[in-house]
């Protein structure tokens, strides 16, 4: 069985008017089986049957049903008019109908993602809303209950003629049947990219809740009393506070005096007023001042649900707008909500009957069935790294390579590097975000590569876990995707361990492996024999601490009583978490265009040992690295830990970057044209110090008052 899971979302959050949307922890359920045998065929070879809210209402017509409408366009759009033999579409749908929490546009996201399995169609998260978009044309919903979380989002001009041809559903109409008819012809195919969207940080103290009326507000209905155009004062109003209110809403603790006065609306809550009886005075009645706790109040997606963001007392803030809308003579019910991060989810699920007394591997705590679905589930991203000489297609038993095609016509020198990302997955655990650390490890590794002057082709991962969660791997793995892209090599292969009892709950480790290549000819680094004293050594910038001594990050943040989800006190706009969270930073594409130009006689990766320990690697032993501190600048974070833990200059320059990701060594006649290539590249190098006769210290650190 295929397990289908989109959460609904909020729409035109304050003044985000079809530019933001926030998925919600109320979840579209699709349970899908292909090849069951009934003794009557169903048409379009799709049996749907509907429990949940509207269940009068809700037409199971596979060609009038928004969701099985939404797949047989898909399929028709990939060449197949029907469903495969035996489907059976089972929707459990607990979202409201026509009251403004998105189900409009999880309906859609859950109709393309259901022609994308059934059909084997393997479209990415990125493909799927492009497909979303040509029928539900507003992106905010679309993009938050696809993507997950609190979205930005806008889409392209399409094509004027395609939006008119019958062939495409349109989910602005519910409940009435439109469009998606089959008329031979095939559908318009909507182009790639026609939508782009944004994850915006939320601060994991503000809740949601959702006050939703016992009556249907209909989006096409909602959106005739919209005007045609508007007051320049007004747009410009809007605009003002929606460029605010993105980040107000990602800061903790949450400011709720910006909140409230950015979640203000002179664009579309005023023109609803008709449509929802004492909508204007129900939210005027509800401020920070009078019901402690309360962020903002506003109107969802074209209402009538009142969404209200709030850190505390959310029983008096609900039962008041509760009693408000009484005096309207209307009944309400409320729920208390938060962000769903993970969006669309689709899982493989085992219906096999068991024996008694049979034992399974998954009654172990070991699913196949949820291996095979990461593998489905990552094929889009794995796919997205290929380069000349690996294909980056997995699911065999290993990858390939093909050194003639990735550009080498003789023998090369294969250089290989193996990493972690360490502990710095407990912070991803305790944010729930495992986004970047896929990028991290692939920095780890591929960076270690580059030192050596050699070009990264291919990665291979390895994660490891209790129980295997699908949609916290498939971040990783995209995470991977991600770095491995931004260095130029492919992802050709993995291994997904399940180990029940080794790991806690979520938690999982990573490591990774790069291999990379130098051409026949071409010195290997660091060239030790041709450095002497007076050559240059340059600087690369680092992100913040990178991937390196998070153990003693989580000790000093213990000490001083901050949580993750707290203001990070070196950055206003972030909490503690996303900051520390910021991925490692990947050199190697500038750092290659200077190899290739023989400017550079050595590079050190600054990991784990910092300065101290990371340097002298790169140096023969008769010579040290003499370093001016103070000519490149330290980040707030490494700043901040460096004085709140009282951390000594010695252990700051052994323990994390201090600033500085990439130490190179150049020829002084070099130093001009090196610095000049990196910094076409996009980099921006310092000159940072010299190469010294060693006297006893690898690594000799001057100016140290400026880490004062």
């Amino acid at each position: 069985m295929i397990s289908i899971r989109v959460p609904c979302s909020s729409a035109n959050i304050g003044p985000g008017f079809d530019v933001i949307g926030l998925a919600l922890s109320i979840w579209l359920e699709l349970r899908v089986t292909v090849g069951e045998h009934t003794s009557q065929p169903a048409r379009y070879n799709c049996r749907v049957t509907y429990e949940g809210l509207g269940e009068d209402s809700v037409d199971l017509e596979p060609d009038r049903n928004l969701i099985t409408q939404t797949a047989l366009y898909v399929l028709r759009c990939h060449g197949m008019k029907i469903f495969p033999e035996g489907t059976h579409v089972h929707i459990v749908n607990p979202i409201p109908l026509g009251r403004g929490l998105g189900s409009s546009g999880a309906a859609v996201v859950a109709g393309v993602a259901l022609a994308s399995e059934v059909a084997e169609l393997s479209l990415s998260k990125d493909r799927i809303l492009d497909f979303c978009l040509m029928i539900e044309r507003h992106p905010d919903n679309v993009a938050a209950a696809l993507y997950g979380g609190f979205v930005g989002s806008y889409l392209k001009e399409l094509n004027p003629e395609d939006m008119k041809r019958k062939e495409i559903p349109l989910a602005e109409v519910l409940p009435a049947p439109q469009g998606g008819e089959d008329t031979g012809l095939t559908p318009p195919i909507p182009p790639h990219d026609i939508g782009k969207h944004i994850r915006f940080p939320w601060a994991r103290d503000i809740k949601c809740i959702a006050i939703i009326p016992d009556f249907e507000v209909s989006t096409a209905k909602a959106r005739k009393v919209l005007p045609a155009s508007y007051e320049k004062a007004d747009v410009i109003y809007n605009l003002q506070r929606v460029a605010l209110l993105t980040t107000a809403l990602g800061q903790s603790p949450p400011n709720a005096d910006m909140i409230y006065d950015g979640m203000q609306d002179k664009v579309h809550q005023p023109y609803r007023k008709g449509l929802i009886p004492g909508l204007t005075e129900i939210l005027r009645s509800v401020t920070p001042d009078k019901n402690p706790g309360l962020l903002g109040i506003c109107l969802s997606g074209a209402g009538p649900t009142i969404l209200a963001l709030a850190t505390n007392n959310f029983d008096d803030i609900a039962n008041h707008l509760i009693s408000q809308f009484k005096k309207e003579s209307i009944t309400c019910d409320w729920r208390l909500l938060e962000p769903a991060y993970d969006g669309l989810t689709v899982k493989y699920e085992s219906v096999d009957t068991k024996v008694k007394g049979g034992m399974t591997y998954a009654d172990a705590g070991v699913s196949i069935d949820s291996g095979n679905e990461l593998v489905r589930s990552i094929k889009a991203a794995v796919a997205s790294t290929r380069r000349p000489g690996a294909d980056a297609e997995i699911g065999g038993f290993g990858g390939a390579l093909d050194l003639a095609a990735a550009g080498y016509s003789e023998p090369p020198v294969l250089i290989q590097a193996i990493d972690g990302v360490g502990t710095k997955l407990r912070i991803a655990f305790a944010m729930n975000d495992f986004s970047t650390v896929g990028i991290d490890l692939v920095a780890m590794n591929v960076n270690d590569l580059v030192v050596q002057g050699a070009e990264p082709l291919t990665f291979m991962d390895y994660y490891a876990c209790s129980q295997l969660d699908v949609p916290d791997a498939v971040r990783f793995i995209e995470g991977v995707a991600k770095g491995c892209i931004e260095s130029g090599c492919a992802l050709v292969g993995g291994e997904t361990a399940e180990m029940p009892g080794m790991y806690q709950e979520k938690e999982f480790d990573a490591a990774g492996a790069a291999t990379g290549a130098i051409k026949k000819g071409q010195k290997i680094l660091p060239d030790k024999d041709s450095m002497q004293p007076g050559d240059v050594l340059l600087g690369l910038p680092s992100s913040g601490v990178h991937s390196n001594g998070f153990s003693l990050v989580r000790k000093i943040l213990e000490r001083e009583g901050l949580d993750f989800t707290d203001k990070a006190p070196w950055d206003d706009s972030k909490n503690v978490g996303d900051s520390l969270l910021t991925p490692t930073r990947i050199y190697v594409k500038p750092l290659l265009a200077a190899v290739k130009q023989d400017l550079l006689l050595g590079m050190a990766h600054i990991t784990g040992g910092g300065l101290d320990d990371n340097i002298p690697r790169m140096l023969p032993k008769h010579l040290a690295a003499e370093l001016d501190v103070g000519s490149w600048s330290v980040p707030q974070v490494l700043k901040w830990l460096k004085k709140t833990g009282s951390v000594t200059d010695k252990e700051f320059a052994r323990t994390w970057n201090t600033g500085l990701g990439m130490v190179i060594v150049v020829k002084t006649e070099n130093a001009q044209g090196a610095l000049q290539v990196l910094s076409d590249a996009g980099e921006t190098p310092v000159q940072i110090g010299k190469v010294v006769k060693n006297e006893g210290e690898g690594v000799i650190l001057r100016g140290l008052e400026h880490w004062g």
